[in-house]
């Protein structure tokens, strides 16, 4: 199924919790966006709960790269420290 763009404008408000609800969850603003409007739909009986499951993203793999890069960063300012000094 294809996704098509849905635009909407918002009150500061809501667009900060909006934000907020995405930095909570580690998602991107537009993932919230479609989380919050299915959530929307499945407690107003226009959709059924069991078939928006599946569509979710999940933050773990943002939190994994996010380790590994940190990781990767610190050793390449070590290696650039240590060749700066004369060490390596």
């Amino acid at each position: 199924m294809g996704r098509e763009r849905l635009q909407t404008r918002d009150d500061p408000d809501t667009i900060e919790q909006v934000e907020q609800y995405a930095a909570d969850k580690d998602i991107s603003q537009s993932e919230a966006v479609r989380r919050l409007i299915r959530t929307g739909l499945v407690e107003a009986g226009y959709r059924d709960g069991a078939a928006a499951e599946p569509q979710l993203a999940t933050a773990r793999i943002n939190q994994t790269a996010r380790t590994a890069g940190g990781v990767v960063i610190g050793l390449l300012v070590l290696f650039l420290t240590l060749s700066e000094v004369g060490l390596v």
